[in-house]
């Protein structure tokens, strides 16, 4: 299913026209992003829920055991200089607010033409309004990232003690409560 979004997006799924359709297409790509993220935590074994309206600054309330944790999806299909950016903020305004540990727990960054999914805690971010991904490596050693790449184990650690849930042993993606 990832991949089958993945080729949808990356093909640009939608035509895009010029000057306002570009906003209806990162519209299109954002949604087909909170899609393929519903279905990749769901498959991990992750409850998803996702809130009405678009009042708060996180797209999904995800469950794990008694933990709950509230995920700032965004996606990009842009490689720039062997790179991939997303922005840590609301929209992609240079004065609109960078998101803050009140607000959001996580944010989860899908790089459409990789299909690689990163799970980074908001702490991670440390005011950077903008998140570069390296995932074919770099040669100056720009990955800061990287080891959150698939990193779902992130929504298993238990609050109180910081440790992680057991994986599911016949499925290693899957993630097991406690």
């Amino acid at each position: 299913m990832d991949a089958c979004l993945a080729h949808c997006m990356k093909n640009r799924g939608i035509k895009r026209r010029k000057n306002s359709a570009s906003h209806v297409y990162k519209k299109r790509q954002g949604e087909l992003a909170e899609l393929a993220f519903m279905f990749k935590a769901a498959s991990v074994g992750l409850g998803v829920a996702k809130p009405y309206g678009e009042t708060e600054r996180f797209d999904f309330i995800v469950t794990c055991g008694r933990r709950l944790w509230r995920v700032q999806v965004k996606s990009t299909a842009r490689l720039s200089h062997r790179h991939y950016a997303i922005h840590a903020r609301g929209s992609r305004r240079r004065d609109a607010d960078l998101y803050t540990k009140d607000e959001i727990d996580l944010i989860v960054a899908y790089l459409i033409p990789e299909d690689a999914w990163y799970v980074i805690p908001v702490g991670a971010v440390r005011g950077r309004p903008v998140l570069y991904f390296y995932p074919n490596g770099s040669g100056r050693g720009l990955a800061k990232f990287e080891r959150y790449r698939e990193a779902w184990w992130q929504m298993t650690l238990n609050r109180k003690s910081g440790v992680a849930a057991k994986p599911h042993r016949s499925h290693p993606h899957r993630i097991e409560p406690d």
